[in-house]
């Protein structure tokens, strides 16, 4: 394709991307996507919790989510989100929630759970909860239902071959409770774990509430000694108090992170426990509340993820001085948090993934940080610049950085290198140079992580292209050491090995490819000094430009991970963005090299 012509469509693709992208921004400056994202785990979690909290008030709720559940269950009999293949985490949480919800509401206790915890009974008989249907559609059959789930979820390795231990440990205590049959010993939460905050701050991360009321209910149902009683009596208000303390520190609505699968889970572990009924009843509410009219539940909102995202490509597209991002950099103020949040140790000047009271992210304050420092004026930012204490405070001590809690345990939420790349490119943004402490200590511990096959990982995608992408372009950027410049040269030649004969990306494991994945992997490799004439980069603004919609778009796959390794989900927002940033950066790479 001539220069010219290529130049000409280039302009035409960012321009009818960036007007796509624009054409979703809110009053209030976000950009949101609002399509439903309706998820089948976060549907039998609701289920779940709301058959423990409350049965009678809920059944209206309980009944439309398993009528939903029964309607959207595979020919293969498993569950996933759309767009993604059956996944055993939801196929066996949603096979509980049927079974559960078929004896109708629980004994008296309200827990259904025998009282040692250990020998699983099924749920007190009763009347089940209504499946309800549309007028004239026949009621779907839940009693094949089950069946045809356990047959999936055993033909998929079962819930013990979850790659995430704490998803494989929720299975086991879910089937317990339903009566269903399941593989390994229950597994002890020990409850007088909380009782050193530093430490299980570190081991559990964003777990953590979770954790406490998971174990306050196992306190009140497992057969302990005396000192296993006497440490759980300690560590009960210390439990209960981290619970309180994310439930007020959100401001009392309820919901726990905006996300109804963190809410189900401490709501179900609080009911099941007994203890604070008040805020049982509260994370109930907002359940019933968070429901889709059809009767399922969505994923978490992103408001401040899909923002960063789409701002970081209209930037690259040449909108800085747009007055339409105004708004925006308003709003990423606005969501900004300026009170710590105590549960995880951090301290203020974080950004969460949705609201102003969401869970503390490395991922979203270096992005958040980055984009007011390039936006007009950042230099005198001091919005950003509490966004640059934080990630401060907050940096490993090998250099990494965490989801949110310092020297986090390594796998789960602990050191992710895609998240260290981004926040040394917000300190760069910032103005710090290539020699800057913090950065020559994340740098070094960038290259001794680089896995042997030249590629990183990536804690919210799947596959290497996200991680090795991100890194290549912080080393790129920074590195200054003999050692900074062979990790480079290994995650170049990665990416470069890893292309698929269309010239596309996908995960690195001879998947198909993506607009995600490509998008990463052209940015990196312009990083890395690749000119856009190169065959690798030239294919991948190809793939790119072929991809858009009409509308201006790009289709999303199924790269970003929910629940490591075990639920995964596609985004508009997230591909656009990065499809848009990528063909405006090499955009600017191909003008710059017809001039010279």
């Amino acid at each position: 394709m001539p220069a010219s012509a290529l130049t000409d469509r280039l302009d035409a693709a960012v321009a009818t991307g960036a007007e796509a992208l624009f054409a979703r921004q809110r009053a209030d400056g976000a950009f949101v996507f609002g399509a439903r994202r309706t998820s089948p785990l976060n549907t039998a979690g609701a289920v779940i919790a709301l058959h423990f909290a409350d049965p009678r008030g809920s059944a209206e709720a309980i009944g439309r989510g398993v009528a939903w559940l029964c309607r959207n269950q595979r020919d293969d009999g498993g569950w996933a989100m759309p767009g993604v293949p059956t996944e055993p985490l939801a196929t066996a949480v949603a096979a509980a929630a049927l079974q559960l919800t078929a004896a109708g509401p629980t004994g008296p206790d309200h827990t259904g759970a025998h009282p040692t915890g250990t020998t699983p009974g099924r749920p007190a008989p009763g009347r089940p909860a209504p499946v309800r249907t549309a007028p004239g559609r026949p009621a779907p059959d839940r009693a094949a239902a089950v069946p045809a789930a356990l047959e999936r979820l055993a033909a998929l390795g079962g819930a013990e071959g979850l790659p995430e231990p704490a998803m494989a440990a929720l299975c086991r205590q879910l089937h317990a409770l339903a009566g269903l049959p399941y593989q390994g010993a229950p597994r002890r939460l020990p409850l007088e774990l909380l009782l050193l905050p530093g430490l299980s701050r570190r081991l559990l991360s964003l777990r953590l509430p979770i954790f406490a009321a998971q174990a306050l209910a196992q306190a009140e149902h497992r057969r302990r000694g005396p000192v296993g009683r006497a440490l759980d009596r300690l560590a009960r208000p210390r439990a209960l108090a981290v619970v309180r303390g994310a439930y007020e520190r959100e401001g009392a609505t309820g919901g726990f992170s905006t996300d109804p699968w963190l809410t189900a889970l401490i709501c179900l572990g609080l009911a099941r426990s007994g203890r604070a009924p008040d805020l049982t009843a509260a994370a109930a509410r907002w359940l019933r509340r968070a429901a889709g009219p059809d009767g399922s539940w969505d994923l978490m909102p992103l408001d401040v993820t899909w923002t960063n995202f789409v701002t970081a490509a209209l930037l690259e597209a040449g909108h800085a001085a747009d007055p339409r991002l105004a708004a925006t950099r308003a709003m990423l103020r606005a969501h900004q948090q300026k009170e710590p949040f105590d549960a995880f140790g951090c301290p203020p000047g974080f950004w969460g993934f949705s609201s102003p009271r969401s869970w503390p992210m490395a991922l979203e304050t270096a992005e958040a940080g980055s984009l007011l420092f390039r936006l007009p004026g950042g230099a005198d930012d001091g919005h950003a610049r509490d966004g640059i204490a934080w990630l401060t405070a907050t940096q490993d001590s090998a250099g990494t950085w965490s989801l949110c809690v310092r020297d986090s345990k390594p796998g789960g939420f602990g050191p992710c290198p895609q998240m260290t790349a981004k926040a040394v490119g917000a300190l760069l943004d910032s103005g710090a140079p290539p020699g800057d402490a913090r950065v020559a200590r994340a740098l070094r511990r960038l290259a001794a992580v680089q896995r042997p096959d030249g590629s990183y990982e990536a804690l919210w995608y799947r596959g290497g292209t996200a991680g090795t992408a991100a890194v290549l372009e912080a080393l790129t950027r920074a590195g200054t050491t003999d050692a900074h410049r062979r990790a480079a040269r290994r995650a170049t030649d990665w990416l470069l090995r890893t292309r698929r004969d269309d010239g596309s990306w996908g995960a690195g494991d001879g998947g198909p490819g993506t607009v995600e994945d490509t998008a990463w992997a052209l940015r990196g490799l312009l990083a890395a000094g690749l000119p856009p004439d190169h065959p690798a980069p030239a294919a991948a603004a190809h793939r790119l430009l072929e991809a858009q919609r009409a509308d201006g778009g790009w289709p999303p796959s199924p790269v970003h991970e929910y629940i490591r390794g075990c639920a995964r989900y596609a985004d508009e927002g997230i591909a656009t963005g990065l499809a848009l940033r990528a063909l405006a950066h090499y955009r600017t790479a191909a003008r710059a090299q017809e001039g010279s």
